[in-house]
């Protein structure tokens, strides 16, 4: 089987072909249409959803739902590529425990870091879950993580866009516990005010121009070049004719852009 699998987002169209891939594999499906579940999807090259895997989220915890591959495809790795896929996803949305149910997969998931825990231990929004006061049995094993001490690797084809409510600038966020780095599309005349923050920020043009004001000083920024901007430092950030692509890092985290 040589078909290559790429992975996106899904969306409400694809509910109906995630019900029956879950269907098919044995694991719940009731309420796949009616409860909020954000999917993120393995897809072959005839665009057959070949594995899906969903998470809620409340707040800070997020609940790990319908977890599943195509039996044909799964010695290619769908699954941990899912899996890494959900936990940076998962990551970028704010969340920093992870939770599950499983009757099947205990070695599975102890294998990528969860513990099993007491059910009733679990936090009330868990337990008011359709997968916790129906859809799972109370043999299932209970198991969490905490997601924000491992390592982890965020792919392009999931990333979380977010736009910047000052500017409209698209733009994600990496979060660690004390580093950040940014990417930020910024249309043509778009201007981000004088401000300053807390952070330091080096920023680094991919494309178009960015112009930066400092103090007195503006400074013209094209396709390759970088600007460090102290902690505390006012300054200003504008486009003229061309929109403007460029990443930045931060330290510490700059709060306004977690892509949250």
């Amino acid at each position: 089987m040589n078909d290559q699998i790429t992975y996106r987002a899904g969306h409400k169209e694809d509910l109906p072909i995630i019900s029956a891939l879950l269907q098919k594999c044995g694991l719940p499906n009731s309420d796949i249409l009616t409860t909020k579940i954000s999917f993120l999807l393995a897809i072959n090259n005839k665009s057959e959803v070949i594995g899906c895997i969903g998470v809620e989220q409340y707040l800070a915890d997020g609940l790990l739902r319908s977890f599943a591959v195509d039996e044909k495809y799964r010695s290619r790795k769908v699954g941990i590529n899912l899996f890494r896929r959900l936990i940076s996803y998962s990551r970028q949305s704010g969340i920093e425990i992870m939770h599950l149910l499983t009757t099947t997969a205990e070695k599975y998931f102890t294998a990528n870091g969860f513990v099993v825990a007491e059910r009733s231990a679990a936090p009330a929004t868990m337990k008011d879950t359709t997968e916790f006061s129906s859809l799972c049995p109370s043999s299932s094993t209970y198991m969490k993580k905490d997601i924000t001490n491992d390592s982890v690797a965020y792919y392009s084809d999931i990333q979380k866009i977010k736009k910047d409510k000052e500017t409209g600038a698209d733009f994600w966020s990496i979060n660690g516990k004390n580093l950040q780095f940014t990417w930020f599309e910024v249309p043509s005349q778009t201007k981000f005010a004088k401000h300053q923050h807390d952070s330091e920020q080096i920023t680094y043009v991919l494309e178009g121009l960015l112009f930066f004001k400092i103090e007195n000083n503006v400074y013209r920024l094209a396709v390759g070049d970088s600007i460090v901007i102290p902690s505390g430092k006012e300054h200003s950030v504008w486009t003229e004719d061309l929109p403007a692509k460029a990443v930045d890092a931060w330290s510490p985290v700059n709060e306004k852009y977690i892509s949250v």
